[in-house]
């Protein structure tokens, strides 16, 4: 019971950081696709914002969780190198999309 409560805990963890971390970026994206029609530009944004933080939480966040974990290992170098280039993909093909319009 002690352990699902803590699990619980993590959850609720992870959505105020995600909350916190999209509050702060969200309206970065917005001022910058401000101008080209809302659509799969902003999309493309959020994702890179999002894989941004998962790459954030996997690092940093779980290792001072609720929920300790012979598995909560933070991510290889190459996992982490691929999903920030996949990140700066997204983004760069956001902004490449709102110049087309």
């Amino acid at each position: 019971m002690f352990l699902l409560f803590r699990f619980i805990l993590e959850i609720i963890r992870i959505l105020i950081w995600m909350a916190i971390f999209l509050a702060v970026t969200s309206p970065v994206v917005t001022l910058f696709f401000r101008q080209s029609s809302p659509g799969e530009n902003i999309i493309l944004a959020q994702a890179a914002l999002f894989l941004l933080y998962f790459i954030f939480y996997r690092n940093r966040l779980q290792q001072s969780g609720w929920f300790p974990s012979k598995h909560n290992q933070p991510l290889s170098r190459r996992a982490t190198a691929l999903l920030y280039l996949s990140a700066a993909t997204c983004f760069s093909a956001a902004i490449f999309m709102s110049y087309l319009h």
